[in-house]
C-alpha cells in the first residue's frame, strides 16, 4: 500500500472507532437517564419537603449537626454513599422517620441512592403549594 492509502485507512479506522465510542456513551447515558429520573421522582415525593431548602426540618437538623460542612441540603452533598442513603431511609435518623418497603421499594431506594450520590442531579421542580 502506498502512504496516502495507509493514512486514509488509518483515518477511517479512527473515525469508525470514535463513532462507535460516542454511540456507546450515548447508549449508556440513555440507560442511566431513566434511573436518574426515577430517583428524582422518589426524592421529590419523599425527601424534598425536609431536605431541599435551608429552612426544611431535615436541613436544619443537618446544619446543627455538621455546622455547615458538609452542606445541610442533600442535593449539595458530595460525601454520601449509597449505603448511607439506604441505611438512613430504612432506619431513620434522629427525628427523620424510617420508610418501609411498602412506601419506598428496594428498587426506588436504589434509584434514590444513585440520584443523591451520582452528582449528576438537578433540583426537582418546586411543588405547588396553596
Amino acid at each position: 500500500m502506498k502512504k496516502p492509502q495507509i493514512l486514509l485507512l488509518a483515518s477511517l479506522l479512527c473515525c469508525a472507532f470514535a463513532a462507535q465510542f460516542a454511540i456507546g456513551d450515548r447508549a449508556a447515558a440513555r440507560a442511566v437517564e431513566p434511573a436518574r429520573v426515577a430517583g428524582q421522582a422518589v426524592y421529590q415525593k419523599w425527601c424534598s419537603d425536609c431536605h431541599s431548602t435551608a429552612t426544611g426540618p431535615g436541613s436544619i437538623a443537618l446544619q446543627r449537626h455538621y455546622q455547615g460542612s458538609p452542606p445541610a441540603i442533600l442535593l449539595q452533598r458530595t460525601n454520601m454513599s449509597p449505603d448511607l442513603v439506604k441505611a438512613a431511609v430504612r432506619n431513620g435518623v434522629s427525628f427523620m422517620p424510617s420508610f418501609r418497603k411498602t412506601e419506598i421499594s428496594d428498587a426506588e431506594l436504589a434509584a434514590l441512592a444513585d440520584y443523591l450520590v451520582s452528582g449528576k442531579r438537578t433540583p426537582p421542580p418546586a411543588k405547588n403549594r396553596p
